[in-house]
């Protein structure tokens, strides 16, 4: 069995720079989900056209860890800007729409690691990841969001919206930098994203991986 260990003095000595993530538009080849619980690390995570997908294939590569897909009980269209304004009606109204395939809390709960990757749609993660996240007790689990979109703003209002999902989880990073605008998500905030390093493309995961201090055996 693999096991991701966590090296706490790598992870602390690291001077991370802030990271554009590209934005999830690459077609890729639906991969099924493998919830076995012969790993103890979960990769979960919602993808609209494919780069999310990409990064998350890549993590469970590296990690060896299990897989599972969100999915929302009603899709949205191939081409999410034409689904924009329901998009944008979720994420401004902190909506939760249904996913189609959640797995059993029993299933959840083998998992001591979880990694959830989301596109950043409208300053936040995609909402369906929120219902994933609030279906679940995750005290005590180690969370490793990541976030993939094509611009250097909202990436720490995305992940400041899954820590405030699970306050009783481990984080990674511990901390993020003071959201400056903590209660407007709908319009332009200050840049507050420094400090933080996301992979972008699967080409960067290693490289993330390893910046955190995480490395597999």
């Amino acid at each position: 069995m693999r096991k991701l260990l966590l090296i706490p003095f790598l992870f602390f000595s690291l001077t991370i720079a802030a990271a554009c993530s590209g934005s999830d538009d690459t077609e890729q080849p639906d991969t099924p989900d493998r919830l076995s619980g012969n790993s103890k690390i979960l990769v979960t995570y919602f993808s609209a056209t494919g780069n999310t997908q990409a990064v998350a294939e890549r993590i469970v590569e590296l990690t060896g860890a299990d897989v599972y897909r969100i999915r929302t009980s009603v899709p949205y269209a191939s081409n999410p800007y034409d689904d924009s304004d329901r998009i944008q009606n979720e994420a401004y109204n902190d909506l939760r729409p249904a996913v189609a395939n959640l797995p059993s809390a029993e299933t959840i709960a083998q998992y001591d690691t979880i990694f959830v990757g989301s596109p950043c749609w409208w300053h936040q993660p995609a909402m369906v990841v929120c219902t994933f996240l609030e279906n679940y007790d995750l005290s005590g689990k180690t969370i490793i969001p990541f976030i993939t979109y094509g611009a250097t703003t909202y990436l720490n209002e995305s992940m400041q919206k899954i820590y405030k999902l699970t306050p009783n989880s481990k984080h990674i990073p511990e901390t993020l930098p003071e959201d400056l605008d903590p209660d407007d998500i709908t319009t332009p905030g200050r840049p507050d994203d420094d400090g933080i390093y996301m992979p972008g493309r699967a080409s960067g995961v290693e490289a993330w991986l390893r910046r955190m201090g995480l490395t597999v055996e």
